[in-house]
């Protein structure tokens, strides 16, 4: 499917007087409060390639822009926590707390393909009338969300909550058989590889593929693009791509009414497209 050129912020696009104040979970406020809609929230390793015999060290962290590192959530805000190795699960692992990052280390007892992954916990809040036109915009909601909130009465704040689900592939010694990179590790939302060596992912929700959603690809170096999964949750990278990128979606759960709380699951993968998987 085509790639689209865009910038790494959203554009705020013009909305109508009466404002359409609802939402989900913002892209914008990661797994901790932040001050702005467009954080995103990655695992990001200091390297793709590791020694066997060397502790691996990957961090958690949220920034305006990827691949910067600003702002580090707390241990307690983790939900979730998984490092496979080959398949195998590692159950040594660490965490330090700084104000940029979330470190997750652990030691490597076996060759292959690493696969890390980590989930936070829901966060509610609210999002001020004001607001809510660029959070709308920054998440991409699509016109049925809009619609079901603009039907509210005066100019009430969106109630939200959301979770972040981080997850990154590294190699330990080789990539060996990267064939663990296309099984889910049990995230709400979540990417995976298809195929190995292809550059192609398929996104899943509740493990299962997520047909038509937007995908934003974003390089170390260079724009964001933007592609949508086919009917069977895939899409495919086109080959000038290259080095390391973040892939993001998000997926928002409407209430049973209007009013009530607008749901987001966000997902990021880290990948090096130089390296299988």
């Amino acid at each position: 499917m085509t790639l689209q050129s865009t910038s790494m912020s959203a554009p705020n696009r013009a909305r109508p007087s009466h404002r359409i104040v609802f939402a989900m979970v913002a892209m914008a406020a990661a797994l901790f409060s932040a001050p702005s809609f467009a954080h995103q929230t990655f695992l990001l390793p200091g390297q793709f390639v590791w020694n066997k015999s060397e502790p691996v060290d990957v961090i958690l962290t949220s920034a305006l822009v990827f691949p910067n590192v600003e702002h580090g959530p707390a241990q307690d805000r983790i939900a979730f926590s998984r490092v496979h190795i080959a398949g195998e699960p590692v159950n040594d692992l660490t965490f330090r707390e700084s104000e940029t990052a979330l470190s997750l280390s652990f030691s490597p007892t076996r060759s292959g393909l690493a696969v890390i992954a980590a989930s936070s916990k829901p966060r509610a809040g609210e999002i001020s009338p004001e607001d809510v036109d660029m959070y709308l915009d920054e998440i991409e909601a699509d016109e049925t969300v809009r619609q079901a909130f603009d039907a509210l009465p005066g100019s009430p704040p969106l109630n939200r909550s959301y979770s972040k689900h981080a997850k990154t592939f590294l190699c330990i010694e080789t990539c060996g058989d990267a064939s663990s990179a296309e099984t889910p590790v049990g995230q709400k939302l979540e990417f995976v590889s298809v195929g190995l060596g292809n550059k192609s992912y398929r996104l899943l929700l509740d493990g299962k593929p997520l047909a038509r959603q937007s995908v934003t690809i974003a390089p170390a170096d260079g724009e964001a693009l933007k592609t949508s999964t086919g009917e069977d949750g895939s899409f495919k990278l086109s080959e000038p791509l290259s080095g390391v990128v973040m892939l993001a979606a998000v997926w928002i759960t409407m209430p049973e009414q209007p009013d009530g709380i607008y749901h987001s699951d966000y997902a990021t993968l880290t990948i090096n497209l130089d390296q299988q998987p």
